[in-house]
């Protein structure tokens, strides 16, 4: 399966380069799609709908090489709720078509001050395919969107039955918003581009609260309803996480 031009799966996470002993912040962004040696390590109170697939991961999960590396991470089982990571705005929720039947996308633009970030690039994108159109149609540009705010459901890619179920999550950093363009592709389906905007490994996003240990192992942060996450860094896990 392709999104973006980047085969996704969705069973079981292996096949994945060895972690790095030390965490370098600026190196674990990798842009251009290159391994960071991030890994997720789930709280032990709790039991976490898994990543399935990480990012810059070049084996497929029957032990074969994909055809191109994978632009995100995928995660969740079928029926999984998707939260937002962090506040944010609707910038666009479509029906996209990336081979494999037409199948729900949305992007939310999230803000450096929304996400409690000092520094670094004004916005970030997270962009979400193999959703439901029903749970899209709900979504129109500029709506607000808080952290943990249901967006959707984990379905399958296209809805099809022969598609292992997944939500692709991709992040971008994002220098110029109004960049933001529409084409369409071979299939008459809407995509997007940004030239101002630099994938970066959504793990990362999820380490900028609370940093990685030595093994690169990133402590997921499930989101917490009722919570304050007034001074709450970077993003929370997309996720269902339910206490033990």
């Amino acid at each position: 399966m392709t999104v973006l031009g980047v085969t996704t799966i969705a069973v079981s996470i292996i096949g994945f380069p060895a972690m790095p002993r030390e965490y370098k912040r600026a190196e674990a962004k990798n842009y251009g799609i290159s391994p960071t040696g991030l890994s997720p390590a789930y709280p032990e109170k709790y039991a976490c709908s898994p990543l399935t697939s990480l990012y810059a991961s070049w084996i497929d999960v029957d032990g074969t090489k994909r055809e191109e590396i994978h632009s995100g991470v995928d995660g969740g089982r079928l029926g999984d709720e998707i939260f937002a990571p962090g506040p944010g705005v609707v910038r666009a929720s479509w029906e996209a078509d990336w081979g494999w039947g037409k199948e729900g996308a949305m992007l939310v633009r999230h803000s450096r001050s929304g996400l409690n970030l000092r520094g670094g690039p004004a916005y970030y994108y997270s962009a979400f395919y193999h959703m439901r159109i029903e749970d899209t149609r709900a979504f129109k540009e500029g709506d607000p969107i808080s952290r943990g705010q249901v967006l959707g459901t984990v379905s399958r890619p296209g809805g099809k039955l022969r598609y292992l179920p997944e939500v692709h999550w991709e992040v971008y950093e994002v220098a110029d918003d109004g960049a933001l363009t529409w084409g369409l592709n071979e299939r008459g389906a809407p995509f997007w581009t940004n030239a101002s905007a630099k994938l970066v490994d959504p793990l990362h996003m999820l380490a900028l609260h609370r940093p990685p240990d030595e093994d690169g192992m990133v402590l997921i942060e499930p989101f917490v309803s009722g919570r304050s996450y007034a001074s709450f860094r970077g993003f929370t896990y997309i996720l269902p996480c339910a206490r033990k």
